[in-house]
């Protein structure tokens, strides 16, 4: 890769290890964690149109830009981990929202063995391309595709089965079910990044208490081992530590 390249690569791995990711790459919490997103320029206003045939302008910039962010998330696979680029079905106006994920291919493994009668349906089985199965989630129902994100995303049943079931309600009646949420901390903020929704006075229970306990203490390490990689500046060398943590984890 060119430097620039080099240092986007970089700016990638900092998101996933200062924010959510991080329990992806050193624990079993997250089979796959959100790292980025991108809004490009590259579908048509017009939603009605099936079947056209020329619809992205392939001289914009944008354009340019995905292909060079799909090209640094091929190179950053390391074993077990993989990165990924998955477009969103929904757009908006001419813009698709692009996700770049990180996912731990042997958690989606093991969440595919544990979730099979749920996976199953689709044809997912352990050893599934976490391509495929994120993909073709992404175009499942809204009611699947959210059951199946949940799992994902390392979120607790009880957290996946709320959100699901008051997606519906919300569709049969029009109401907004209530809801909390339980905040899991990471290393850029203590809100905001690692959450998932709870009825509306929910009291934690032993899964969520786990979860938060488990989250801190890798949190705790991870301070640790980020400061031996802190230059002087106080910048980080993310890569370094990027295949640090991999080999401690291993």
């Amino acid at each position: 890769m060119s430097q620039t390249d080099k240092q986007l690569a970089d700016t990638l791995i900092k998101k996933v290890l200062d924010n959510e990711g991080l329990f992806t790459v050193v624990s079993g919490l997250k089979p796959m964690s959100s790292v980025t997103e991108l809004y490009l320029k590259i579908t048509t206003a017009d939603t009605l149109r099936r079947g056209d045939r020329r619809i992205t302008d392939t001289t914009s910039e944008d354009l340019k830009k995905l292909k060079r962010y799909q090209q640094i998330v091929n190179s950053l696979n390391f074993g077990d981990l993989k990165f990924m680029i998955s477009p969103y079905r929904i757009t908006q106006k001419d813009s698709r929202p692009i996700q770049i994920t990180v996912n731990r291919r042997s958690l989606v493994d093991s969440l595919l063995k544990a979730e099979q009668s749920f996976f199953g349906q689709f044809g997912f089985v352990p050893g599934t391309s976490p391509e495929i199965l994120v993909n073709t989630t992404e175009y499942e129902h809204k009611y699947n595709r959210f059951r199946a994100y949940g799992y994902l995303f390392g979120y607790p049943e009880h957290a996946v089965d709320f959100f699901t079931v008051a997606s519906i309600s919300n569709d049969k009646t029009g109401v907004f079910v209530k809801r909390d949420f339980f905040q899991i901390p990471v290393f850029s903020a203590i809100r905001g990044h690692f959450v998932y929704a709870v009825p509306q006075g929910y009291k934690p229970d032993e899964v969520d208490s786990t979860i938060l306990n488990r989250a801190k203490f890798y949190l705790l390490q991870y301070e640790k081992v980020r400061k031996k990689f802190q230059r002087a500046d106080g910048s980080v060398e993310y890569y370094k530590l990027l295949k640090k943590l991999i080999k401690n984890a291993a």
